[in-house]
């Protein structure tokens, strides 16, 4: 969820209010955690959550449980983000991954993930690929960033032009390289700059 509807939004007004509502509601004590604390206490398997969304109904379950009827676009025709983020955990249950420890060992499978990739970005609003690296990125890969608004407005300011986000994914993994940290510790950093400047 933390994936899906952080694209486009404001990440404390928005998306961590969700996520913490559908964790209360489902019963989930520890609502935002990441990979390194294996085992996740109380984790929900992603089919619980596939079935929560398919037995209420995206429009249902996003007005009822998630009070966010955000979409994947502005537009009113667009899905609604409880449907791709949905979609994207049936392709991960799928594929076998249902826990973060399963994540985990899909790091360690280069065949298998280019495959659960190739499915992922088939889900509407996959668009420049920053929701795809976004979920890697909160399943403990600190080889991904997420070249957001957020980052492309700071490159943007420093190097007086526009960047794609092919080359902002670039950038960054090469200053990370040369400033000794990881490219997740500097997305981070620009992130949390851009949040309070």
């Amino acid at each position: 969820m933390d994936a899906v509807f952080s694209i486009n939004a404001h990440y404390e007004r928005h998306t961590i209010p969700t996520c913490h509502r559908y964790s209360a509601w489902a019963g989930i004590s520890v609502p935002l955690s990441g990979s390194e604390h294996l085992p996740v206490p109380n984790e929900q398997p992603l089919q619980g959550f596939v079935t929560h969304i398919r037995t209420h109904g995206e429009a249902a379950f996003s007005s009822e449980v998630l009070r966010n009827r955000q979409r994947i676009r502005a537009n009113r025709d667009a899905p609604l983000k409880a449907e791709a983020a949905c979609k994207y955990a049936e392709i991960l249950v799928a594929h076998g991954i249902t826990t973060l420890a399963d994540v985990n060992a899909l790091f360690g499978d280069l065949e298998k993930l280019g495959a659960v990739e190739h499915d992922l970005a088939k889900v509407a609003g996959h668009g420049s690929g920053a929701r795809l690296a976004y979920l890697w990125m909160l399943m403990g890969d600190d080889n991904c960033i997420k070249p957001d608004r957020m980052v492309l407005r700071w490159l943007r300011v420093v190097l007086h032009r526009t960047v794609t986000t092919l080359e902002a994914i670039k950038l960054i993994t090469e200053a990370a390289a040369r400033l000794g940290c990881t490219p997740w510790e500097l997305d981070h950093a620009i992130w949390k700059h851009q949040r309070d400047f």
